[in-house]
């Protein structure tokens, strides 16, 4: 019977809110380059036809035209060309914003259905990636205990290649299973960096068998 790891929903939306906020931000910004600043240059600009004025003259003048026709009385707050200059500024953000959150987006909807799962000789993945054991030279247990990271270094047609498990993205349980079925058919000397699992187990027991034997 197969065992499959499924990737962890709690990492997936990991990406999923860089991906909202990130989009949010990238209409934000967008609805100010396209709309709200151009209107603000407007009247920015309008503003700036009555620099002839004297300032009380210019504020009547100003007014006028704002009732007219239907604008803020208040007078603009930055120069035409400082406007100019935000709106190509609320683009450069807009597609900033627009990428990250397009990457992150896509991340967390290529990653919430991915799975890991043992075959008869190995493993192989929903990315399509297949590890026969067999094949594996040397498994790397350096990162493990703390960051539940070892690499298998495997050999292909094509090559070198590396596997990676990692029970922060995939269920711990059944990676861990996966990953004792590799080390069983592995030499002592093939095992990098980490204890096999196999001997953590046997010192897990000794260590219950005693705790026993003391209540």
């Amino acid at each position: 019977m197969s065992t499959r790891a499924n990737f962890q929903k709690s990492y997936s939306l990991r990406y999923l809110a860089p991906a909202v906020i990130c989009l949010f931000m990238a209409a934000w910004f967008a609805y100010d380059g396209l709309i709200g600043y151009p209107q603000k240059l407007i009247y920015a600009e309008e503003y700036e036809t009555l620099a002839d004025l004297e300032p009380v003259e210019r504020q009547e003048k100003w007014n006028a035209i704002a009732k007219e026709r239907g604008w803020p009385t208040d007078r603009p707050e930055e120069k035409a060309d400082e406007i100019a200059d935000s709106i190509t500024g609320q683009y450069v953000y807009a597609a900033i914003t627009l990428c990250l959150g397009a990457v992150a987006l896509a991340y967390y909807l290529t990653t919430r259905g991915s799975w890991v799962e043992s075959t008869a000789d190995g493993l192989t993945t929903s990315w399509g990636q297949t590890v026969d054991f067999s094949t594996v030279k040397q498994l790397n247990k350096k990162r493990w205990a703390e960051k539940g990271i070892a690499k298998a270094t495997y050999q292909d047609a094509t090559g070198s290649k590396t596997f990676v498990f990692d029970d922060f993205k995939f269920e711990r349980e059944p990676l861990g299973q996966m990953l004792r079925e590799l080390e069983s058919g592995l030499k002592p000397e093939q095992i990098v960096g980490g204890p096999p699992e196999s001997a953590k187990d046997e010192v897990e027991a000794q260590s219950e068998s005693a705790e026993s034997e003391e209540a």
